[in-house]
């Protein structure tokens, strides 16, 4: 009897795909976990090093932190035809 019920468990499969799903996802869960990790700090290594870049540059700039204003209008009357003369 007992020879019996241990053949019909090793041949049984019923829930061997849950099992086997379940440690797929498993698997894939952990890769993008570790990929999201490592991108993560990269990423954020790209950042810092572009504000330590972004603030150096201003420093040796002068460090005006005041707003870019556009240039004036020619003084003259400005009638769009460059800096030459009409004549």
């Amino acid at each position: 009897m007992n020879r019996y019920l241990f053949a019909q468990l090793l041949q049984d499969d019923q829930g061997q795909d849950l099992t086997e799903y379940s440690l797929l996802i498993a698997l894939v869960a952990l890769v993008a976990f570790g990929l999201f990790a490592t991108t993560g700090s990269t990423a954020a290594g790209v950042w810092n090093g572009a504000g330590t870049t972004l603030t150096s540059a201003d420093a040796i700039a002068g460090g005006s932190s005041a707003p870019v204003t556009p240039p004036s209008p020619p003084a003259g009357g400005g009638h769009g035809h460059g800096d030459h003369d009409d004549n």
